[in-house]
């Protein structure tokens, strides 16, 4: 019975999530999917509330594997870029927190159970090397957002590194899609030079976001050798 108690949590964490997922699609869907949830922002934005509001959502749909990705491009298009980006990263990292801590409360100790010492290995780099090495996966755009929150649930990394890596990988991305979406919606709105130069722009600062990992690298912010030196064991939970 011990056993299969982490099991049921682990199946809990699964359903919650799917159900989650469901009731958030089918809820942006009823209103027109994401042109339906542009047209409410718009309309609530002259509300002082209105952010808040964003921003909460973000949330809450990032939390069940909504893509962040859609709803930062929202963001972007509906508050601007300045603003835009500061309340797509802020949605951003609370959603990331709350499916952190959805995982790690009610999957860990199930995934233990079914993949036994296999999962040490991972704790092994998550303490040692964990902020290089999700800082590293964060700033990648080809790594799912919403599939990295609940993986790092699962693992040992302390939830500050997890928050404090997670805060400074996705800025980069968060503003270059803030950026873009403000860039189609400035340049569908006037067909002029200007606009036109944004969103070139947009698409430089796009293919220069898959370097980012490199960059960072060379920048000395990620140590090459920090993810394949060999380290301790952690010590065992009680």
């Amino acid at each position: 019975m011990a056993r299969a108690v982490p099991r049921i949590k682990l199946l809990l964490l699964v359903l919650i999530v799917v159900a989650g997922w469901l009731v958030v699609r089918e809820s942006l869907h009823g209103s027109g999917a994401m042109g339906g949830l542009a047209a409410l922002v718009a309309t609530l934005r002259q509300a002082w509330w209105a952010p808040l509001a964003f921003v909460a959502g973000y949330a809450l749909a990032t939390t069940f594997g909504f893509s962040g990705l859609v709803l930062t491009l929202t963001g972007g298009a509906v508050f601007g870029f300045w603003w835009g980006s500061l309340l797509n990263w802020l949605g951003a990292n609370l959603g990331a927190t709350l499916a952190f801590q959805l995982a790690r409360r009610l999957g860990r100790d199930g995934l233990e159970t079914v993949v036994g010492d296999r999962l040490a290995g991972i704790d092994r780099v998550t303490h040692q090397s964990g902020f290089a090495w999700l800082l590293r996966l964060r700033l990648s755009p080809i790594v799912p957002f919403n599939l990295l929150n609940f993986a790092s649930g699962l693992t040992a990394i302390p939830w500050r590194t997890y928050a404090a890596a997670t805060a400074l990988g996705i800025l980069p991305g968060t503003l270059v899609y803030t950026f873009f979406a403000d860039a189609i919606l400035a340049g569908s709105r006037e067909a002029t030079h200007a606009a036109f130069l944004k969103v070139l722009i947009a698409g430089v600062l796009l293919v220069l976001l898959s370097f980012a990992p490199t960059l960072a690298k060379r920048a000395g912010w990620l140590a090459a050798d920090s993810l394949d030196r060999p380290t301790a064991r952690p010590p065992d939970r009680p």
